[in-house]
């Protein structure tokens, strides 16, 4: 019953819309806003501001929409499994498909994590189409992320959903010569998390020998969880030159503050998604009374990103082989002042990556993301496409203080542009 009831409330929260020091209701990622997971996009490094296509487009550079391909998500499901190198050395996968799942493999997942602010699990769900120079998607992402590592492991989750309606357009000044494109994405997006909830109860709870008949009225009163939205808008232009070749920049989360609230009480929260979609509630405030603050305000400042791209038109030979390059440089605003106090900086804000497409068929990608190799790969069946990469993030303040490796896989039942 208790697997049953954590199950359960997992997936309620999936579908609902110092470096380790981390203050409720503080992001867990400071002055970042939602993104999905693109394995493209990581496979190559995390570059993609000129190159990126279709649905990428949307939160990459909406200016690149005007390229006019076109995508379908119906839908697109990305799971993304950190320290997983650690997972595959700890012999866990092995229990599981023994079935010996028990407290001891909740223990072994808990020895994986290698860094004491990082990501365990994301998930990510999107719908969505592109073409003809307009986008339009809907997601849904959970996280779950760690503060401390072994036995002292704390977690957090997160739920994002979020709508991104964009439209870029092509202003063609010297045909073959000369071109550029803008665009703008508009992002309503609904974010919410818990504060820390200990990562060895939760394995007791649902491993161990004693049942809790109340273990989600009890789960609901005792963590609290902070939600609100936000607009953010995001504004690109892509200048097209001879051969292939693109310069681009993207303003990103303009009007990007999120409006919030605290809710003393998870199953306060629970109830009002439930009362939304008028259902009836399931969690019973007991005394003493939870509470629901009043709005506050969380900036996420805006960012400029440039970037360089080479996708040349090899005319009849793009059927067989279709390669790119892309070059990003992220937050260059903050940049300058960076190099001031470590002139290494400019490291932490480097993204570089390549795909090659084969026989319209198979990609294969590579790229540089802080230092970190990336490698990608994937697969189109008609309208089944298979991605998969293998990366690293540098989750301290410089190369090589804290990476965590992840293994991302993503299937799509659609077309992808």
């Amino acid at each position: 019953m208790r697997k049953i009831i954590i199950i359960g409330l997992t997936f309620l929260l999936i579908v609902s819309s110092s470096l380790a020091a981390y203050t409720y209701p503080e992001f867990f990622r400071e002055n970042m806003t939602f993104v999905p997971t693109s394995t493209r996009i990581e496979g190559m490094g995390g570059a993609g501001v000129s190159t990126s296509t279709g649905l990428d487009s949307l939160y990459m550079n909406p200016a690149n929409l005007a390229n006019g391909r076109f995508s379908l998500y119906l839908p697109a499901v990305t799971v993304t499994a950190f320290n997983a190198k650690n997972i595959v050395d700890s012999g866990m996968i092995q229990e599981i498909m023994d079935g010996n799942v028990g407290v001891s493999t909740g223990t072994k997942y808990l020895n994986t994590i290698s860094v004491d602010k990082g990501d365990l699990l994301t998930t990510d769900i999107s719908f969505g189409f592109a073409g003809g120079g307009f986008g339009l998607a809907l997601n849904v992402q959970e996280q779950l992320h760690n503060i401390d590592k072994g036995v002292d492991t704390n977690l957090i989750l997160e739920v994002n959903a979020a709508a991104a309606i964009g439209l870029g357009i092509n202003l063609n000044f010297i045909p073959n010569i000369l071109s550029v494109d803008v665009g703008a994405t508009v992002r309503p997006t609904y974010k919410a998390f818990t504060n820390k909830i200990g990562a060895q109860g939760i394995i007791s709870d649902v491993f161990g020998e004693e049942e809790d008949d109340d273990f989600l009225q009890t789960f609901l009163a005792s963590n609290r969880l902070a939600a609100g939205y936000a607009i953010p808008i995001d504004v690109g232009v892509n200048v097209n030159l001879p051969v292939g070749l693109s310069v681009s920049g993207v303003m990103r989360n303009i009007n990007g503050s999120y409006t919030m609230k605290d809710y003393s009480e998870a199953g306060l929260w629970v109830n009002e998604m439930l009362e939304l979609v008028s259902q009836e509630t399931i969690y019973e405030d007991e005394a003493p009374i939870g509470t629901i603050s009043g709005e506050t305000t969380i900036t996420v400042p805006y960012t400029i990103d440039l970037g360089f791209g080479w996708a040349p038109n090899l005319g009849s030979f793009s059927s067989i082989l279709r390669p790119s390059i892309a070059i990003d440089l992220v937050d260059v605003a903050n940049l300058p002042q960076e190099m001031e106090d470590n002139e290494q900086a400019i490291w932490n804000h480097l993204r570089a990556g390549a795909e090659v497409k084969l026989l319209s068929a198979i990609d294969i990608r590579a790229g540089i993301n802080k230092g970190y190799m990336s490698v990608g790969a994937g697969f189109d069946l008609l309208v089944i496409h298979v991605d998969a990469a293998y990366y690293w993030r540098e989750t301290g303040i410089n190369i090589g203080d804290k990476p965590i490796d992840a293994l991302s896989v993503r299937f799509n039942l659609g077309i992808d542009g």
